[in-house]
């Protein structure tokens, strides 16, 4: 049986953060690319992180504890859920640690390692069809764990590695963007014309 869709959908929410975040990072790294980086750069940059991530947990918890954004099947919760956990989890991180001038290289272990989980559900929305357009989301899933792992590489990297891995990231990073702004602005729209429909019946 069909559960009754919820009246808020807190993924368009994590959906628009994502895409902030990801447009961020995209220019973060290419402020690195161009060796315009400064210390008062990575700090602006890991606040504005620690705030996105920071509200990003209140649609993981909105996610965990009200009634699954709507969805009638669990797996979307826990392709969502994980997912947004972890990406939450890291945007804090990587603001504090960027804010205060930590050692990426740190962080860079448990990122890559997280950015695996991504990558499985990159694999899951493929090989289930999962969601209304399983190529974007397989392509925002997969944007997002390569950029979770290239974390590893880039925090290690030096000279002209690190500015190519940059440009590499920047790229990567506005991929992801790009795909989580499209889901997210058709699933804002989709979202409130399933309620109007259910509310008409």
């Amino acid at each position: 049986m069909r559960q009754a869709v919820s009246s808020h959908n807190p993924l368009v929410l994590i959906l628009a953060l994502v895409t902030a975040a990801g447009v961020a990072g995209a220019v973060y790294l290419y402020y690195v690319a161009t060796g315009k980086e400064t210390a008062e750069l990575r700090r602006s940059f890991g606040a504005l992180f620690f705030a996105l991530g920071f509200f990003s947990l209140g649609g993981f918890v909105q996610l965990i504890w009200s009634d699954w954004a709507g969805f009638p099947v669990g797996h979307y919760s826990e392709l969502f859920g994980t997912s947004t956990g972890l990406f939450s989890l890291m945007l804090v991180l990587a603001g504090f640690y960027l804010y205060t001038g930590l050692d990426l290289r740190m962080l860079a272990w448990p990122a890559a390692l997280l950015g695996l989980f991504l990558l499985q559900g990159a694999r899951a929305v493929l090989d289930f069809k999962l969601t209304r357009n399983p190529s974007v989301t397989f392509v925002l899933w997969l944007a997002a764990g390569i950029a979770s792992v290239g974390m590893l590489p880039f925090a290690y990297s030096q000279g002209e590695g690190r500015r190519n891995l940059a440009y590499l990231g920047a790229g990567v990073l506005a991929v992801m963007a790009l795909a989580a702004l499209f889901t997210g602005v058709n699933a804002f729209y989709g979202h409130i014309a399933e309620v109007v429909r259910q509310q008409a019946r």
